[in-house]
């Protein structure tokens, strides 16, 4: 538990389990980090009175990054019926302050906080270096989290969006898979998430595996789950690149997620640059040519990315 001085308490809170970890408000570095499994709401909050209480500091302010979209103040979570309100856990706890965001929010907040050994490079880019260019931040969880990040005049604005919920060119990427007309696959995240893998588990192995299956299956030498791992990383690898132009994404495309960490083995590197480039114009060609695509392996990017989104509001506290 921290000692003395003011300090910030960070939440990841998912469906199942919440990381949790205190931070200097000057700092930006994160102790006490713990992964904790919950239930149900009101589990929740009884942990959550636990650190509140047990911090021996100043406990200035709660950020908490939740799984789901932001209403307002209010997230409501995408795989369970929780609403979580800033405004009842500052009056509940007696915090001055509680921030919330997207989880993907968070994970996008977290790119200035990332080292090159944090990254593994996917595809070359010539934007490496290319300090204020937009960069993107996208992976499939329990849905596809997708969010854009800039930087002007040395201050993070990030803006989430629900690129997962969206209808268009589905098909193209089934195709990849050889997977024909389905009702199961209506949105991206049909396809790019966890459930949307063990959906496409069960069209080509004809078993609803998890992905933790897949990959356990994978390291032993499953051929089938081999191939439906390198035809994911393909579409993905096309996915990346739709994104790239339609956001314009010249600082680089940033894969992000536990699921995605896991297949770092199975990534090429010119496999993966020629399906990110693709068969496209020359002028679109080239300009995909130079954008930068990154493996992020750092866990509790959620974590740090609160941190950061409170250190990026004290300098504009319009965020």
């Amino acid at each position: 538990m921290p000692h003395g001085g003011k300090h910030l308490l960070v939440i990841d809170l998912g469906g199942t389990n919440i990381r949790v970890a205190y931070a200097a408000l000057d700092g930006n570095e994160l102790f006490d980090i713990e992964k904790i499994q919950i239930s149900h709401l009101g589990e929740f909050y009884q942990i959550l009175g636990r650190l509140v209480s047990g911090a021996n500091c100043d406990l200035e302010s709660i950020v908490i990054s939740v799984a789901g979209p932001k209403n307002g103040e209010i997230i409501t979570m995408t795989n369970r019926n929780w609403k979580i309100c800033p405004k009842e856990i500052k009056e509940r706890f007696d915090i001055n302050n509680c921030h919330l965001l997207n989880d993907w929010e968070a994970i996008a907040y977290s790119l200035s906080s990332l080292k090159e050994e944090d990254l593994r490079v996917l595809k070359k880019g010539s934007n490496v270096e290319l300090y204020d260019t937009p960069k993107f931040v996208i992976g499939p969880g329990t849905g596809l989290g997708a969010a854009l990040y800039s930087r002007i005049n040395d201050i993070e604005y990030v803006y989430p969006t629900e690129l997962g919920n969206t209808q268009s060119s589905v098909q193209h990427y089934l195709d990849i898979f050889g997977i024909g007309c389905s009702e199961k696959f209506e949105i991206l995240e049909d396809v790019f998430s966890g459930p949307g893998i063990s959906r496409i588990a069960d069209e080509l192995i004809g078993e609803n595996l998890s992905g933790e299956e897949i990959l356990r299956r994978a390291k032993s030498e499953d051929k089938k789950c081999i191939d439906l791992i390198e035809k994911y990383i393909k579409s993905f690898a096309v996915l990346s690149s739709e994104v790239a132009l339609s956001y314009n994404c010249s600082g680089g495309i940033f894969i992000a997620g536990s699921f995605m960490r896991g297949l770092e083995k199975y990534f090429d590197l010119d496999s993966f640059t020629k399906d990110f480039i693709g068969a496209r114009k020359l002028i679109h060609q080239d300009f995909l040519s130079n954008i930068p695509v990154f493996l992020v392996k750092k866990e509790f990017t959620p974590l740090y990315g609160n941190l950061n989104y409170y250190q990026s509001k004290k300098k504009n506290p319009i965020l």
